[in-house]
């Protein structure tokens, strides 16, 4: 079951949170005309950086909602 409490502390913070636009959008952009860039990652790697490439991908995620209501 969802922790609601959690959810809308984090939205709080996600709406307090300073953006970079300028940043966000020059990313979103590289990604529409060159695509999503291809990587090699070996399963051992990818594994023991978990929780790094978890929090990126969350990250990421969060800018593109951001750019969905700017």
């Amino acid at each position: 079951m969802a922790d609601y409490a959690a959810l809308k502390k984090r939205v709080r913070e996600l709406a307090e949170k300073p953006w970079d636009a300028k940043a966000i959008r020059d990313w979103f952009s590289k990604l529409v005309s060159d695509g999503i860039p291809k990587k090699t990652v070996l399963k051992d790697e990818l594994l023991a950086r978990k929780v790094e490439v978890l929090e990126r991908v969350q990250r990421k995620a969060e800018e593109c909602e951001f750019l969905s209501h700017s």
